[in-house]
Order: C-alpha cells, then structure tokens, then sequence
C-alpha cells in the first residue's frame, strides 16, 4: 500500500527545517490536497482490481503517533497475451495516509485507480491496507523493510459485480545518499482474486512480480516528493484466457508530514 513514508526530520530523511508558520501553512495545504485526491478518487467509478505495485517510499518507518499522507498520479503500459494486446493508461490518481504503530512499526492505507491488462477490464478504483516493519537500526545507513498488505473491492465484469482480494508483499533497500535524497529499490508481488461464481475456482486471476526504483527528494521540512518506476512480469487469465506479459508503472507523489 501504500503511500508509505518514512523518517522524521531529524532522522534520515533529510527534510530541511522551516519556520513554525509556514510549516503550518504547508500542512494544510497538504491536507487539503489529499482530501481533495480522496474525494475525487470516491467519486470514481467503484469497479476495481488488483494494486498499485509501486510504493512510493523508503525502507524507514514513522515514529510512533507521527502521522503522514501522500498525493500524486501515474501510468501504467502493459503488453499481455497471445497475440499481444497493448493498453496504455497514462493517469492513474493516488492518494494515501500513514500512522506509526510503534518503534520500526507503521500501518497505511490508500486509495488508487488501476489498470489490469485486460481489455475487459478498464481502469477502476481499489484501496489497500498494508503494515510495514524496518528490519534495520533507526541509525543505519542502509535500511531494509518488509511490507504486507490486503486490498479488496468491487468490479463490473460480464454485467456481474465481483468481488477481488489482493494480498502482497514488498521488500524494500533504501539509502540516503545527499542531506535531502534517499534512494531506494524494492522488489514487489501481488495477487489478485477475481471471484468466479460458476465458474471453476480460480478462473479469473492476476499476478504480478518486479522491481522498483525511486528517489525520495525532501522539499522542506514537512514536504517531499517521490517519483518511481518498476517493471514487472504479468500473468493472469480472464475467464479461461491467458493474459501474461510485461508491465510497466510509473507515477510521482507528493508527501505530507504532520
């Protein structure tokens, strides 16, 4: 899930210090932003399958209480099938928020649209849940985390609304390597679920596996921008049709710290 964000700015993440006043202004800008990203995305159609496969954060974790919330858009290009069927969706919104559990713990949840590689499933809106865990020291220079996360919702197929679960996991290497850039890479798989109803179980699946690379540049002290990119290998089959091939998201997000 997830619009995951990490240190604080006396951490690693490197965000430079700003005026109490401003920060403040800037806060509820970013508030305001990511309300605005959420209602928009609740007032999208509700038919949707699988993920965004792209994290947009570091390894690092928030400080237990600390709160933050992210805001952006992507893309993704697919090509899947035999013969090759390629589909191209050039805006994707993407809104999330994040609360630290506990030291090396936080929880997030988001909202996306999503592309599936199937042409009889257009873009569509899911959300996702997801519980990171740091598994490195807070003071290390490279930080690794593991991230499990479920999403579930609705779609319209076949003039039938289904049901789609979509658990996953993601390991995540990142490092600061300038007071206010830390890179990172991190390895993603998902799972998608699309309840078949008569059909044999199992008949309408989606799965996904790849890698990630992004840059988490800080703006100030509360604000930071985080572009990535991640190719992933597809294989999925829509009523009895195989649709296996390559995929590639992009996207870029605004994040918030409160």
């Amino acid at each position: 899930m997830s619009g995951r964000d990490g240190r604080g700015p006396d951490g690693a993440s490197g965000l430079v210090r700003e005026s109490g006043g401003g920060g403040r202004m800037r806060a509820g800008c970013g508030l305001t932003a990511v309300f605005a990203m959420f209602a928009a995305l609740a007032g999208a159609p509700s038919a949707w399958a699988g993920s965004w496969l792209l994290g947009f954060s570091p390894a690092d974790t928030l400080p237990p209480g600390a709160f933050s919330a992210i805001s952006g858009t992507g893309g993704q290009l697919s090509s899947v099938g035999d013969p090759r069927t390629t589909s191209f969706t050039p805006f994707l919104a993407h809104a999330g928020i994040r609360v630290g559990l506990a030291d090396g713990w936080d929880i997030g949840y988001r909202l996306a649209t999503v592309a599936l590689p199937f042409t009889a499933v257009g873009p569509s809106l899911g959300s996702e849940i997801d519980v990171k865990h740091r598994l490195t020291p807070k003071t290390s220079p490279w930080q690794v985390a593991l991230v499990g996360g479920v999403g579930y919702a609705y779609l319209d197929m076949q003039n039938r609304s289904r049901s789609a679960w979509s658990p996953g996991a993601d390991l995540i290497i990142s490092r600061q390597v300038a007071p206010k850039y830390t890179v990172f890479a991190d390895l993603r798989y998902l799972y998608t679920f699309i309840e078949s109803g008569q059909q044999t179980s199992g008949a309408n699946h989606f799965q996904a596996f790849g890698p990630g690379l992004g840059v988490k540049v800080g703006l100030t002290k509360m604000v930071s921008l985080t572009p990535e990119v991640g190719v992933f290998d597809f294989q999925g089959r829509l009523t009895g049709d195989r649709a296996d091939g390559l995929g590639v998201q992009y996207g870029a997000v605004l994040g918030f710290r409160f």
